[in-house]
């Protein structure tokens, strides 16, 4: 459950940076609303986690790796369309190909 508290954690803390952003919000709105959800449920759990400082009782609440794995394909799945959506840009602006997607 930690490993992928972590696992989670990563991604949200990335996409988070890029979904704040107008811009993109407009351009990839479906990617958004996922994200949104998932802003939201993960926001949810860490209150929850940081309501009860024993990493054990914490971490063992029922249905939390299942709802840590649904975020985990949500957020993989926006990476991949945000992905996508850089690597159009660079299609028609080939001075994007010297940018990271990181």
């Amino acid at each position: 459950v930690i490993e992928m508290i972590l696992q989670v954690q990563r991604q949200w803390m990335y996409l988070e940076n890029i979904f704040i952003g107008e811009d993109i919000r407009k351009q990839l709105p479906n990617e958004s609303a996922e994200f949104d959800i998932v802003n939201k449920s993960w926001k949810d759990v860490m209150t929850k986690l940081h309501q009860d400082p024993n990493a054990c009782r914490g971490t063992h609440t029922e249905g939390l790796l299942e709802n840590l794995n649904k975020m985990n394909q949500s957020l993989e799945a926006i990476q991949r369309s945000l992905d996508m959506y850089l690597e159009t840009k660079r299609q028609f602006f080939p001075r994007f190909y010297f940018l990271s997607n990181d």
